[in-house]
């Protein structure tokens, strides 16, 4: 099932949860140099300002928005977040929600600044990150739409309910916009949660929107019918972490503000989650070993919760997250055709 498909109907029912599976190579990374050596010790996993819990089951609303530093803010809720960016002649804005949120974002910017928006970036293709982007284009015809060659690819087409949502500019691998403080930096190093994640800097600021192959500090739910793998995905984040110099602060794609630390031992982490299923596929072995290895190591706790966490209460566990990665990372080891799992079924949730 597309999962444009799937997100149109949990939103329609008001719930919401994320994506699944595909195949790619295999990570050959290894620890970044000048990687962090611990896991982060002081976490900024709190809920954002004004944050008021959903009273029934969905997604949270949009919250007020929260300033990050320098030129960057962050709105939080109604689908990924919304990062920020205010430019000396307008506002460049990181993926806008599900749809029907774009004057609830217009609002929140217009507390900070009355400036146009006449930058859209997408991380990616789903429609809670490219929901609301018909509306800035409305608002201002010549708005520039930013997506990675495969995610413009598939924002150009109708999917289930969702029209074409087509990019304006797209590119492969690196782009740069704007210059001097308002510079914003686009990169794209492989496939994670699916094959067009891309990584947004402002250099200026030191700041880094990551999108969703970095979402609720948990292994990254993969879509398989828009080119992820769980595989790939940790020699994305590993190139990434290696590849991107200067940022010291991060905007999950849902959740938090992270330092970079954070980042670079969410890489790692991913890592050594690829690497074992690697080995338990080898030992013929079942997902749940490969989140019994990692959580006996008693290394990667951070991203291994066993509890939702506030405000992202719809984002399941970490150790959930790791076991659908496991599942589907063994899937594309063994050659099968990964499967979509949105969620895991209470009955199928991780237990020691």
């Amino acid at each position: 099932m597309n999962r444009s498909l799937i997100i149109g109907t949990i939103v329609a029912t008001g719930v919401i949860a994320a994506c699944a599976t595909a195949p790619s190579a295999d990570s050959t990374a290894s620890a970044t140099a000048g990687a962090s050596t611990a896991i982060a010790t002081t976490p900024m996993d709190t809920p954002p300002p004004g944050y008021q819990p959903a009273t029934g089951p969905g997604l949270p609303g949009v919250s007020p928005i929260e300033h990050v530093k320098g030129q960057v803010y962050k709105i939080f809720g109604a689908g990924g977040n919304t990062t920020v960016f205010v430019m000396s002649d307008g506002v460049a804005l990181v993926d806008t929600k599900l749809p029907n949120t774009g004057q609830a974002i217009l609002d929140e910017v217009r507390k900070v600044t009355d400036k146009p928006v006449t930058i859209v970036i997408n991380t990616h293709s789903h429609p809670d990150h490219v929901g609301s982007n018909q509306f800035f284009k409305d608002q201002l015809p010549t708005v520039e739409v930013v997506a990675q060659a495969n995610s413009a690819s598939r924002m150009a087409v109708a999917s289930g309910p969702f029209p074409a949502n087509p990019a304006t500019t797209s590119f492969e691998t690196k782009t740069t916009l704007g210059a001097g403080k308002d510079r914003i930096d686009v990169y794209y190093f492989g496939p994670g949660h699916t094959n067009g994640d891309a990584f947004i800097v402002f250099a200026n600021d030191k700041v880094m929107a990551t999108g969703d192959i970095m979402a609720w500090s948990m292994a990254p739910l993969i879509d398989p019918s828009s080119g992820g793998s769980a595989i790939g995905a940790a020699d994305t984040l590993m190139k990434a972490a290696a590849g991107i110099k200067g940022v010291d602060t991060i905007v999950e794609g849902h959740g938090y503000i992270q330092p970079w630390s954070r980042f670079v031992d969410f890489a790692n982490f991913n890592k050594a989650l690829a690497d074992e299923t690697r080995k338990v596929n080898a030992a013929g072995g079942t997902p749940k070993d490969v989140v019994d290895n990692l959580v006996d190591g008693g290394k990667w706790t951070t991203f291994l919760t066993d509890h939702t966490l506030t405000g992202l209460e719809y984002g399941s566990t970490g150790q959930n997250r790791a076991l659908i990665n496991a599942i589907v990372g063994l899937q594309e080891l063994r050659g099968e055709k990964p499967v979509t799992i949105m969620n895991l079924k209470p009955e199928e949730a991780y237990k020691r």
